[in-house]
């Protein structure tokens, strides 16, 4: 059926960079239709020096709401009118709802992220060792979501070293009693048992590597924030590939996004139909390859 639009139609959407590989539209709209709500979601690149002004002009023409993703996600809390704790916690925010002060900041991939370990991979985070590589929002959401948890020990790591190192001095402090430090990459020395996880965008390009050698490891869990249409990450394919249990972003998306859905629209958000509307994986999630 052809969608109908009207000057009543809600306008909510994605401020990204890039944004071409998205399934949020999909996920969000068929929500949209599956609960009969007026309204559409579309995915706008915005680049960082323009987010300002995306920011300011969507405000005076109406929009509803805003997901917002890499590499915005930090910078997004400085134009908000208001910010939620968890947000405010993280350091970044990935939804924003229109309130009568402007724009309200909130995280939901704190949750999103802790819920896909869950399912995807049967991942419980009390007591264990967290690897994550990457400094910026999508890094920030995982240790305060491993952290509050229960891991143990979180060790963050980026190739620009000065980042991780801001994000430990910045949340360390705040998630005690969980170790949260910063390592180098010859650090990485996983037990069995140890989840790593990839929370930058190099699972979207075709010849992505990890920075660390997964293969003088044995029996991690390893997630991939960034996820693709129809398919899982290079870094997904690898890490199977190599015997350990492994999967991409797409049911973390899944699982923010509900909130996000949830958080604009007062409703439950109908899960199934957003996931049917995200379509269907070459190989399902957590398995490996032996």
């Amino acid at each position: 059926m052809t969608p109908t639009f009207s000057p009543r139609t809600l306008l909510f959407g994605l401020l990204g960079h890039p944004v071409g590989h998205s399934l949020s539209p999909s996920m969000h709209n068929a929500a949209f239709a599956a609960l009969g709500i007026d309204a559409v979601y579309l995915a706008f690149d915005v680049e960082p020096g323009q987010l300002a002004e995306a920011l300011a002009g969507s405000w005076a023409l109406g929009v509803a709401g805003w997901n917002v993703t890499v590499p915005l996600k930090e910078a997004v809390l400085a134009l908000a009118a208001e910010v939620d704790p968890q947000a405010e916690l993280v350091g970044a925010a990935n939804t924003l709802v229109r309130i009568q002060a402007g724009w309200q900041a909130h995280n939901t991939d704190v949750a999103g992220f802790a819920r896909a370990l869950a399912e995807d991979l049967g991942f419980r985070p009390p007591g264990r060792r967290c690897w994550i590589w990457g400094a910026g929002g999508a890094a920030r959401a995982a240790v305060v979501a491993l952290a509050s948890g229960g891991a143990q020990e979180i060790l963050v790591t980026n190739r620009n070293a000065t980042r991780a190192r801001r994000l430990v001095r910045e949340l360390g402090p705040r998630l005690i009693p969980a170790r949260v430090a910063a390592v180098d990459l010859a650090a990485f020395a996983p037990r069995p048992g140890d989840l790593v996880v990839g929370a930058t965008p190099a699972g979207l390009s075709d010849d992505a590597s990890w920075p660390w050698d997964l293969g003088s490891c044995r029996d991690l869990f390893v997630y991939d924030m960034a996820y693709r249409r129809g398919a899982e990450t290079p870094l997904v394919d690898q890490a199977r590939a190599l015997g350990h249990r492994a999967a991409s972003g797409r049911s973390m998306l899944l699982h923010q996004g509900a909130e996000a859905f949830r958080l604009w629209t007062g409703r439950s958000p109908p899960v199934d139909a957003m996931a049917r509307a995200m379509g269907p994986l070459a190989h399902p999630p957590g398995g490996t390859a032996r």
